[in-house]
């Protein structure tokens, strides 16, 4: 099956020479051989990268929220501390009035007043003594309110620690799922022979070689960008992606040597002092819906937003593709690519 993993022209040439190869697999025999073909191969390898991309991002967004959630933490941790010291500090007043009452016997203060040895006294002194009763009072009232707001604090800490660790399981996860992917892709390139290895890095190397030559031709024909074309900062950010063109794809890679396609859109970004996650769903959520596309505008692709590339200018766009082409320009209006996009993002 064709994808986005093939390039154009390595299509071609592969289609005319696998033949040979594919003879050279069957036995004599003529049973069929259970081995694949290297384009068998190459095309299940095509299909495990784009995969381990989409179970990339999705690690990559489970990160992005695993950092939210430490930051949110982290604010409810401090003002848990807050908190906690006011709760103390009136706990401390309430065990002097109790210490208090306990030294005095427990006798009601207004009875004391009536046997102290100054009576005269007694009626301005149960006036400070009305005002005492109620700021004690008060302090009780704001000691239990404190108490209420402590506990429901805890309660949406020990809440938030659940999830931070239910999403850390799930990058987890993620990343797992996209290592065994990878993982599955080395095992069918290493059941090929010496021969037939040989023959499809070859292949690997001029279907390389295409994408860097398809990419040097589009980027010739994009228009300088212009003051009405897009925003000084979107002009920086598709200057630097545009200077990362035939860099390798690694996944998980933000630069500056390797990149996947998250982390050279959020690299590029970077540049203009913007910040955006590391992950393309994160990406689409934080940018604003257009339809009619400026240099430095985000591009994504397939429902489940699992790619993203910046858009360049006459109707190209520049992205991390894949292991096997890295960071190519290709065109966004292209049958494939417009069978797969789902929208542009406005930083």
């Amino acid at each position: 099956m064709a994808t986005r993993r093939f390039s154009r022209a390595i299509s071609l040439t592969l289609a005319a020479t696998l033949s040979i190869t594919a003879i050279a697999l069957i036995p004599g025999t003529g049973a069929a051989d259970p081995n694949p073909s290297i384009e068998e191969v190459q095309d299940r390898v095509d299909d495990l990268y784009e995969e381990a991309e989409a179970a990339t991002e999705r690690a990559h967004e489970a990160n992005v929220e695993v950092q939210e959630g430490r930051e949110r933490l982290a604010r409810i941790e401090k003002q848990l501390a807050q908190q906690q010291k006011e709760f103390d500090a009136l706990s401390e007043v309430i065990a002097d009035y109790a210490a208090a009452m306990y030294a005095s016997g427990g006798i009601d203060p207004s009875m004391q007043m009536m046997l102290s040895s100054e009576p005269d006294d007694f009626l301005s002194k149960a006036q400070s003594l009305d005002q005492v009763m109620r700021s004690q009072e008060a302090d009780m009232l704001r000691a239990e309110a404190a108490r209420v707001t402590l506990a429901q604090t805890e309660e949406l800490a020990a809440q938030e620690v659940g999830r931070l660790q239910e999403l850390q399981e799930k990058a987890e996860k993620e990343q797992a799922a996209a290592d065994a992917k990878l993982d599955e892709a080395q095992e069918l390139l290493s059941r090929l022979k010496e021969k037939e290895r040989e023959r499809l890095e070859a292949l690997q190397a001029a279907r390389a070689a295409d994408a860097a030559a398809a990419s040097r031709e589009r980027v010739e024909s994009v228009p300088p960008p212009t003051t009405s074309s897009g925003s000084g900062r979107g002009s920086v950010a598709v200057s630097y992606a545009m200077a990362q063109l035939g860099k390798p794809y690694v996944f998980g890679g933000s630069g500056p040597s390797v990149f996947d396609c998250s982390g050279l859109t959020s690299a590029a970004w970077a540049q203009a002092g913007v910040y955006l996650p590391h992950a393309a769903s994160a990406q689409y959520s934080g940018t604003t819906r257009v339809s009619s596309l400026i240099p430095g505008d985000l591009v994504f692709f397939y429902s489940d937003l699992h790619h993203v590339g910046i858009y360049v200018g006459g109707g190209t766009f520049v992205h991390a593709a894949n292991p096997g082409d890295g960071v190519v320009a290709d065109d966004l209006y292209s049958s494939y690519w417009q069978s797969v996009y789902m929208g542009a993002g406005r930083v």
